[in-house]
């Protein structure tokens, strides 16, 4: 694309944000809706860009003008804009990885990379935490989360027990890290023993203190430049009117609180997240805005509820195990989209079929644990929910250009329960999800390959009408209309931007 183009978009997008000097991204769903472009996007009109929960276990993918990708599991994708990234103190810290990701952030950016902050109070991943999630996925048989293995959720919940220790433990008295590690070892080791003896984990696999302590201290000394009170420098940065976004990991579906727990993370995705996940003051968010980010077609991993599910998950993520081939620019991946496609027109396609269709032509693996991920149609009822729990004022609407091509796409527009229709907004809870019945609308598509467009006027009619059917559902209006994972296959609607937004009841 032209630096003229370039110009020209950020220009939209900087008379849409200026108004605002914080601004929150959040998911939709249950994660994967391609934040990582979104932020990489508008932290071009911040100074800041903050993570402010999740762990290790979040992968977010941005896509350079270069055409290079860099999948940023803990540092903010505000990295490629050059501005300031700040892991704030709601996010874990595995410091093995995050000096993994300084290397391949300096592969991909260069080796002068803009201030980051970690923040000295956040909770310190250790082996420990590794084995002590295997140990909880075991205990609950086939009730099990079905995690990332990163150990988010027994750092959080040892955080929660007074148990373990936080970065500035690394920088002070020694003795105290001692102590506060023997601790922790001295409370997990029953549990240790116990998976050694029903052989879940050899013997040797159970570090020691000590040994846990030198490979803390192995990274501590690269990592300490980077250290700070995040919640006093943004609190200053505020204060000093200085532009700040707030990154979300993972989605609200995923919320420990707001979730479909237990399948869950350990953090808060939800908007409100972001003044817990920073220490940052109420008062400082009067103004803010919340901008969603919502994939066309959803997906999940893991265990959990998911309404809109079209085939098995197992299945789902198998599948793309077993065929890498159509994951990758082949000729088997174009006759193979070719051939699905051609079914969904005919009406002969399967749940089998479209699944795959969408799961292919999307890429959809997970950009942590490299599983398939397990596709939905888009649902109305949720959007519902998630809208009354995060207050955006805005939607971005991420990979529409999948429906090129199909005459049709189906919608969740309802749910059943027990033969009785929901109210929009209502949302039963976890085990209740399993059982609903969703009430499905086919909505149209187009023909049109969109791939690429960034002006609404060259929008196929159809696809206009399918984006002024969906604001009429949710009431909020859909600002970003992505066409492609590149940073210009977008649509800003500025005209969406000036209207006033209606929020569903």
């Amino acid at each position: 694309m032209k630096s003229g183009s370039l110009w020209r978009l950020s220009a939209r997008l900087r008379a849409i944000f200026a108004p605002f000097q914080m601004l929150i991204v959040t998911g939709t769903y249950w994660g994967d809706e391609g934040k990582g472009k979104i932020v990489d996007l508008l932290s071009a009109m911040y100074q800041y860009a903050i993570r402010f929960s999740g762990g290790a276990g979040a992968g977010h993918t941005l896509v350079t003008p270069g055409g290079q990708k860099f999948i940023g599991h803990l540092i903010p994708c505000g990295i490629a804009r050059r501005v300031r990234c700040v892991l704030g103190r709601g996010v874990f810290s595995d410091l093995k990885r995050f000096c993994t990701e300084l290397d391949v952030a300096k592969g991909v950016f260069g080796e002068n990379l803009p201030p980051i902050w970690v923040d000295k109070y956040s909770p310190v991943w250790t082996q420990w935490h590794e084995l002590l999630e295997k140990w909880l996925e075991y205990a609950m048989g086939k009730k099990r989360v079905q995690t990332t293995g990163k150990a988010i959720g027994p750092l959080a919940g040892l955080r929660i027990l007074r148990a373990g220790i936080e970065v500035r433990h690394l920088y002070g008295d020694p003795r105290l890290l001692r102590q506060r590690l023997t601790g922790l070892y001295v409370a997990l080791k029953p549990c240790f023993d116990e998976m050694v003896r029903l052989g879940i984990i050899r013997k040797k696999e159970v570090w020691g203190p000590s040994k846990v302590e030198r490979e803390l201290l192995e990274h501590a000394p690269r990592i300490e430049r980077y250290v700070t009170d995040t919640a006093s420098g943004l609190f200053k940065a505020f204060c000093h009117r200085a532009r700040l976004l707030f990154e979300a990991a993972q989605a609200p579906g995923l919320d420990i609180d707001l979730g479909t727990w237990p399948y869950v993370s350990a953090g808060h995705s939800v908007a409100a997240g972001a003044p817990l996940g920073t220490g940052m003051p109420l008062r400082a968010f009067a103004r803010a805005v919340v901008l969603m980010v919502m994939k066309a077609l959803p997906t999940r991993v893991g265990a959990g509820p998911f309404p809109s599910e079209i085939w098995d998950r197992k299945k789902c993520e198998q599948f793309a195990l077993d065929h890498p081939e159509l994951f990758k620019d082949t000729p088997d991946r174009i006759k193979f989209l070719r051939v699905k496609r051609a079914l969904i027109n005919a009406g002969r396609a399967t749940a089998k079929d479209w699944a795959q269709y969408f799961q292919v032509l999307g890429y959809e693996l997970g950009a942590t644990t490299g599983r398939g991920r397990s596709v939905g149609w888009m649902d109305i009822m949720w959007l519902h929910y998630v809208i009354r729990i995060n207050g955006p004022r805005w939607f971005a609407l991420t990979r529409f250009d999948m429906l090129s091509g199909l005459k049709y796409v189906p919608v969740v527009v309802g749910y059943k329960l027990d033969g009785k229709r929901l109210q929009p907004g209502d949302m039963p809870d976890t085990d209740d999800l399993y059982r609903v019945e969703p009430i499905i609308e086919n909505w149209k598509c187009w023909d049109e390959d969109i791939t690429g467009i960034s002006d609404w006027k060259a929008l196929p009619y159809s696809a206009k009408q399918f984006i002024w059917k969906l604001e009429k559902l949710v009431g909020v209006r859909i600002l970003l209309i992505g066409t492609g994972p590149a940073r210009h296959q977008i649509i800003v609607r500025s005209s969406a931007a000036k209207k006033k937004v209606q929020i569903a009841a």
